[in-house]
């Protein structure tokens, strides 16, 4: 059996499930996960609970440790670079995927390591349908059509506002924004936060900001046809799963898009449906991203 600890949010949590089964799929052992976060901020919610999740079987028995590997990289703060770790294809059975430098839990956000599951992904997190049923009754109440002419602007606040090289500055949400208006002159925006006051001091506009629950905000944005996101593991999710969506925009270099000069946190978090705006505006692909991000780490000697 192939297990991995839960911890941080919701995002962190998709992240750690999807790979430990795709991984133990893939070596054909038997896997499962406990749904109760070990360390997080809603005091160990299932916060997938919205979703139609098989969390495998229970985890019980004596498990090896595998230490995904981190390295620390200083620039102008230190930066935890995570690339694929290969070494997870040859695992024994009886492991636990957990982080490096005794962190209990792994990052694992190399979209390499789900790519080829992508559509059975899109399966395992399926949201539940009285779920889908009580948001779009929200939807209707709150007067939101989900069109073409609507972007939804996923920001996150709340701990990040004591990271101040995580926080995206400004200039970022005014980029974008100028960007999916040239798409189209008739784009109206919406907020899907979990901090509107702290939304409402970055996003200098006068949109709707509004913040309902984990569930709703993440159907939100999974829905939209239209995506600027912030560099949460929460929006990545909701967007990377989102099959009906025209247009995503994200934050080159991720989590260090304040200060980077070409090394991505946490590594090479690019994603193949993504656009990434830099601090100037400009927009690069995937194939983009990476090459100048795999071309910095063999200069940098970091790889």
């Amino acid at each position: 059996m192939i297990t991995t600890n839960l911890t941080g949010n919701l995002g962190n949590h998709m992240w750690q499930y999807a790979v430990c089964r795709t991984v133990a799929e893939k070596l054909g052992y038997e896997w499962g996960v406990n749904p109760s976060p070990t360390h997080d901020y809603h005091r160990g919610m299932n916060q997938m609970y919205f979703m139609d999740v098989d969390f495998g079987i229970f985890p019980k028995g004596n498990f090896t440790n595998f230490h995904e590997k981190w390295l620390t990289y200083k620039h102008v703060d230190d930066v935890n670079i995570t690339m694929l770790d290969e070494r997870v294809y040859d695992i024994s059975d009886w492991t636990r995927l957990i982080g490096d430098n005794g962190a209990l839990g792994g990052i694992y956000q190399s979209e390499d390591y789900l790519i080829e599951r992508k559509e059975d992904i899109i399966k395992w997190f399926k949201i539940k349908d009285e779920y889908k049923e009580q948001y779009e009754n929200k939807l209707d109440e709150l007067g939101i059509v989900i069109d073409n002419n609507l972007c939804v602007i996923n920001f996150r606040g709340g701990e990040y506002r004591s990271i101040p090289n995580v926080m995206l500055n400004p200039t970022y949400w005014d980029n974008s924004i100028n960007i999916m208006k040239n798409k189209n002159p008739n784009m109206k925006f919406l907020v899907i936060t979990d901090d509107p006051p702290t939304a409402k001091r970055y996003i200098r506009h006068d949109f709707n900001m509004i913040h309902v629950d984990i569930g709703f905000d993440f159907y939100v944005i999974n829905q939209a046809k239209n995506i600027i996101l912030s560099n949460s593991t929460f929006g990545w999710w909701a967007a990377w799963l989102n099959t009906v969506c025209d247009f995503i925009l994200a934050p080159k270099y991720w989590a260090r898009h304040n200060v980077s000069d070409g090394y991505w946190a946490t590594g090479d978090s690019y994603s193949r449906p993504f656009t990434y705006v830099d601090r100037e505006g400009k927009l690069y692909t995937y194939d983009e991203c990476k090459t100048d991000a795999l071309r910095y780490y063999k200069e940098k000697k970091i790889l």
